[in-house]
């Protein structure tokens, strides 16, 4: 069997920004953290590139995603304009986890319950990523999950 994963229409992007998304929900860290917003602000230089964008709605899309003040987040921090950072406040942590092994227990549910506290230190700001993601899917699910 031959199996292709392809990378070639804006859906494509989109799908690699839902698993980007995922994986934030397993382990939240500097790499997942990376991937996603990175995926996030490319996404926009594939639709700019591709026939949905002279659509009506393609443009509404990218016109609205660059006004927003987590896609431009995403922009400085892929552009260097702003560094990064992830706390992770863990009361019962002895050590730095391994973070080559998929954890026993998920991040999310770890947010979720509140015992372990998440930051994303972007320049001199701080944010939840988990609502940052979130937020950050609802402006392209909008029109994605639709088609």
């Amino acid at each position: 069997m031959k199996i292709t994963h392809e990378f070639s229409t804006p859906r494509n992007i989109f799908e690699k920004l839902i698993r980007d998304y995922e994986q934030l929900d397993i382990r939240v860290n500097g790499d997942n953290i990376f991937n996603f917003v990175s995926t996030a602000h490319h996404l926009q230089e594939w639709i700019k590139r591709a026939p949905i964008h002279s659509t009506q709605q393609g443009k509404r899309l990218v016109s609205k995603a660059s006004s927003e003040k987590c896609i431009k987040l995403c922009k400085d921090i892929v552009t260097a304009k702003k560094t990064f950072k992830v706390i992770i406040d863990d009361p019962r942590a002895q050590a730095e986890p391994d973070y080559t092994k998929k954890p026993r227990v998920n991040d999310v549910e770890y947010y979720n319950k509140g015992t372990k506290e998440y930051k994303l230190i972007v320049g001199n700001e701080e944010y939840d990523p988990f609502e940052l993601k979130e937020n950050i899917m609802d402006i392209y699910k909008t029109y994605f999950l639709k088609k």
